[in-house]
């Protein structure tokens, strides 16, 4: 009885193997035929449409244009973000004044990768899009600005129209240089700014309106803290006006939708902000670089820079993230 049932449990189980040997071979054989397509043998049927045709496709399956386009904004890109680190490119958010029908359906960006990126374009260029980014010098190397390279790999970049640049400015005085020396050191810092604004700008075709925030942090070589008073400041903007605006104007693309005679000249404004007691910077100021420059400083009436070393961003800036399984 033992011998039998032996033999019974033998047979199922080589009854078990064959059917795993024959299960094994046929997903080889599928997956043999896999490797033989082409890709526009696996693509859809969408995808097998010309682009023109899957655009106005597109169209229809978001939502409708509307004269007050949805306002967008990246995250914050830190210049200590490092471009070994594996940050997603593709992220923003919405302005609170964006309603919910206005928004972006996120069933689209479900599908696959080609037509996710393809949504976005679309999405984008109907968009007003701002960034958010962060340039920032030492005082040990206070010729170069940096920022994060990841800024020039967003796929928003071609679309953004509103640029808001947030820049640490720091500088060692020395006591027994004149005015005209530390006036010179300024204006080669701002070239320094400017090159740096320039590799960030190069890329972007919609600009409409920049900003900067720039918080001053200058220190004798003892430590103690320079205190930039409302001279110093009127000094620096003199600097500004007289080595940067001509480059920031250039940076600003004409609208496509503009009529002849209507378009208002670019132009250039100041906020200044002077040292306060017990603050751990020297001062702040505020430029707006903008076709439209009421516009673009009506809504900075209250200071967006305190005195701590912090920039008081009123938007609701989304959070950085990394790409799936970049930081395995």
């Amino acid at each position: 009885m033992a011998d039998r049932k032996t033999k019974v449990s033998s047979l199922t189980n080589n009854a078990l193997d064959d059917r795993y040997k024959r299960r094994q071979s046929q997903l080889f054989r599928e997956l043999e035929v896999l490797l033989d397509l082409t890709p526009s043998t696996l693509s859809s049927n969408l995808l097998a449409l010309p682009r023109e045709l899957r655009d106005q496709i597109f169209h229809h399956a978001l939502p409708p244009p509307t004269p007050n386009r949805p306002e967008l904004l990246t995250c914050l890109w830190g210049a200590d973000m490092s471009p070994q680190d594996p940050w997603r490119h593709d992220v923003f958010g919405y302005s609170p004044s964006v309603p919910k029908p206005a928004r972006l359906p996120p069933n689209l960006l479900l599908i696959n990768r080609q037509i996710r990126d393809e949504v976005l374009q679309i999405y984008f260029r109907r968009s007003k899009l701002t960034l958010h980014a962060e340039l920032r010098n030492t005082r040990r190397t206070p010729t170069s600005f940096d920022y994060t390279p990841h800024i020039l790999k967003l796929p928003m970049l071609a679309h953004i129209s509103h640029v808001r640049l947030y820049v640490e400015w720091n500088y060692t005085a020395v006591k027994k240089d004149a005015k005209p020396a530390r006036l010179a050191d300024q204006a080669h810092m701002t070239h320094a700014l400017l090159r740096s604004m320039d590799d960030i700008l190069g890329p972007l075709r919609a600009v409409q309106t920049i900003e900067l925030s720039v918080l001053f942090f200058w220190k004798y070589r003892s430590g103690k803290l320079y205190s930039l008073s409302m001279l110093d400041l009127f000094d620096l903007e003199d600097v500004l006006k007289q080595h940067a605006e001509q480059r920031w104007l250039a940076c600003l693309r004409t609208t496509a939708n503009k009529t002849a005679g209507t378009e208002m000249a670019p132009a250039v404004g100041y906020k200044l902000s002077s040292e306060i007691q017990g603050a751990e910077q020297s001062g702040g100021m505020e430029i707006f670089v903008s076709r439209n420059l009421e516009d673009a400083m009506l809504g900075r009436r209250k200071s967006n820079v305190d005195f701590y070393g912090n920039y008081k961003i009123s938007d609701p800036l989304p959070e950085p993230k990394y790409r799936v399984g970049g930081m395995i």
